[in-house]
């Protein structure tokens, strides 16, 4: 089966973003992973980016970009449950500075929409940029797409956008979940699909988030740990650390286990094995999840 340049497999199997037709695009040698550390999330950003290949190495002249930061909740950048705005401004910069021909920013927010992109500080972080935001709220945002080899998710309503994305790029925040472990780069797709309950009530979560893993592909994925969510996540108040750490690279599932190097999430230091759907995700190839075998180039900016 062909593979379009929007990102579908022939036959409209799967959606796998930023997949582009007849190009080799393959990951530059370097790092899987870039650790950064620092206190400013914009510079934190540009230094992991150029050290994975430079924003080029993901976004050409003319492509129409989607990205995905955690805004759902209408909580204070405090409270670190959503992307901080200013990593989000940094991605979204970055794309625009390769002349991307159009950056979206969209979410499925927990709350009412407009309400959480103001309160978390994403709609300020942007307001200066060329970059539009669409917030998903009915039926006729998703498509149903099968999930190839998808244990407990067969079949899942996607956000259409991905359909004609050229990139996708993935900005969780770091922060501690109740059911799911910890809220990093996979958990964060499930702001991408419709029926998000029937992933808390009707399958088992942490497989189906690592069934996901499958039709939703990041090119890059940017998680923000400039401060993290220990306890009472996803939606808060609850301890907050401040890794002052950007963790980023091409494996949406490398990213997640390496990410839990951060900080100790449910008061506990996690490793790959304590996060079920971290390790569903590796047993099933979709990314390395053993740290020790990660190529990981540390910075500080």
């Amino acid at each position: 089966m062909g593979i379009s340049r929007r990102g579908f497999l022939g036959g409209s199997v799967a959606f796998v973003a930023a997949v582009r037709s007849g190009e080799a695009f393959a990951a530059p040698p370097g790092p899987d992973i870039v650790d950064v550390s620092g206190s400013d999330p914009k510079a934190m950003v540009a230094a992991a980016v150029k050290e994975l290949g430079g924003i080029g190495a993901f976004v050409r002249p003319g492509d129409y970009v989607v990205i995905k930061p955690n805004a759902a909740f209408a909580n204070p950048v405090v409270w670190a449950t959503t992307t901080h705005p200013d990593t989000v401004a940094a991605v979204a910069k970055l794309c625009l500075d390769a002349k991307a021909k159009q950056v979206l920013v969209v979410e499925f927010p927990q709350g009412k929409g407009e309400k959480c992109l103001e309160r978390c500080g994403v709609a300020g972080a942007l307001a200066g940029l060329a970059v539009k935001t669409k917030l998903f709220s009915e039926a006729s945002d998703f498509q149903k797409v099968e999930v190839p080899g998808g244990v407990a998710l067969k079949s899942v309503d996607v956000a259409k956008v991905l359909r004609s994305a050229d990139v996708f790029i993935n900005i969780p925040t770091a922060k501690h979940h109740f059911q799911a472990g910890v809220s990093f780069g996979m958990k964060n797709h499930m702001g991408l699909i419709y029926d998000r309950q029937a992933f808390h009530t009707l399958l088992e979560l942490q497989q189906a988030v690592a069934d996901l893993a499958r039709v939703i592909k990041p090119q890059l994925t940017v998680l923000d740990g400039t401060r993290a969510l220990l306890s009472n996540g996803p939606a808060g108040p609850g301890e907050t650390g401040s890794p002052g750490r950007i963790i980023a690279g091409r494996n949406v599932v490398s990213v997640d286990a390496y990410g839990l190097t951060l900080a100790k999430f449910g008061g506990r230091d996690l490793t790959p094995a304590d996060v079920k759907h971290i390790e569903l995700a590796g047993a099933a190839g979709l990314g390395e999840i053993r740290i020790a075998k990660l190529k990981v180039k540390k910075l500080n900016a």
